[in-house]
């Protein structure tokens, strides 16, 4: 019988939770995220009574394999359908946000729901970020600040995929696909507003060179009824000012923002900016999943085939198949 091997895992988003679980039967994991809490994009900020989901603003459900696993979550109501009118601005054009094929869903009752349920009973430790990888096959170490976390007989980066080229040892082979893959940033704004400007919409797709999407928060399901919105830029232009200082950020989208909702002075003084260096995938690796079994090293995420939450839980399901196939037939 197969021994139980010691898997390290960096990241604990959708990709890297998911790998977790489904390797428990056969691996002793323990997960390294460098944030606060665990979900990467699928994030929620709570300032004061108010929250913000500032990552992630939704996710589908096409694929089958992706549906059965949400299954107790959607039973138990940690996922539901965000309903309500769907504008493009600035014609001002409605549709249903969510309904036949279209169904977006959010965590309930803030984004990360999702992931903190597929946390519990985990090895995780969080404010754990990974600055270096060494060792050898079969013997990889981590280190974080001042001590080295190990040995790990394989280690899996389902982080971005910049931070996990940076990140993997020369001796993985994937490190073309890596290169070639390509993620755009995104900058996002959380505003409070005072009173609320009654909008005809719970989520706009905005057709502007400056910002891209516009949500009312607190229209999705079980969030505080204050009036909040999520904004966020075009992947172009955060892209081209991703290393400006935040408060000239912040201002030239308040700016923008007003050409379609008005914004008080106090709400703009108040509004909180964000930045996500890796936050969309422009151009995935081509396949489900990069693994080299000879230096014992793999990596997976959204990156790896596109942009969707649904995605990165492909990408890691794939994933723990094949690192299955190799572990329980090894000594």
């Amino acid at each position: 019988m197969a021994r139980r091997i010691r898997l390290g895992i960096v990241g604990a988003g959708i990709a890297g939770l998911t790998l977790a679980r489904a390797m428990a039967d056969c691996a002793d994991v323990r997960i390294f995220e460098k944030s606060r809490g665990v979900g990467g994009r699928m994030a929620t900020r709570r300032t004061d009574a108010v929250t913000f989901d500032h990552g992630a603003q939704y996710f589908t459900i096409r694929d089958g394999r992706f549906r059965a696993a949400l299954e107790t979550a959607q039973a138990d109501r940690v996922i539901e359908p965000w309903t309500g009118a769907l504008a493009t601005l600035p014609d001002g054009n409605l549709a249903a946000l969510s309904g036949g094929d279209t169904t977006r869903y959010v965590g309930s009752p803030s984004m990360n729901a999702l992931a903190k349920a597929m946390a519990a009973g985990l090895d995780i430790q969080t404010d754990a970020p990974v600055e270096a990888i060494s060792g050898t096959a079969g013997k990889w170490f981590l280190k974080i600040g001042d001590r080295r976390e190990g040995p790990f007989d394989w280690l899996v980066l389902a982080a971005p995929a910049p931070q996990s080229a940076l990140l993997l040892p020369d001796e993985f082979t994937h490190h073309g696909a890596l290169a070639k893959t390509r993620m755009n940033a995104c900058f996002t704004l959380m505003i409070r507003q005072t009173e609320d400007a009654k909008l005809p919409f719970a989520a706009a797709r905005v057709d502007d060179p400056v910002i891209g999407w516009i949500s009312r928060n607190n229209s999705k399901p079980e969030r505080p009824d204050d009036p909040c919105l999520v904004v966020n830029a075009t992947a172009k232009w955060s892209d081209d000012h991703l290393e400006e200082p935040l408060e000239d950020v912040r201002r030239t989208m308040l700016e923008a923002l007003q050409r379609y909702i008005p914004i008080s002075p106090s709400e703009a003084e108040a509004a909180n900016i964000h930045r996500w260096r890796y936050a969309n995938v422009d151009q995935p690796a081509g396949q489900a999943f990069l693994l080299d079994d000879v230096s014992q090293l793999a990596a997976c995420g959204d990156w790896c085939i596109a942009g969707r939450v649904e995605a990165a839980f492909l990408s890691a399901a794939a994933l723990g198949g094949a690192l299955k196939q190799i572990v329980k037939v090894a000594p």
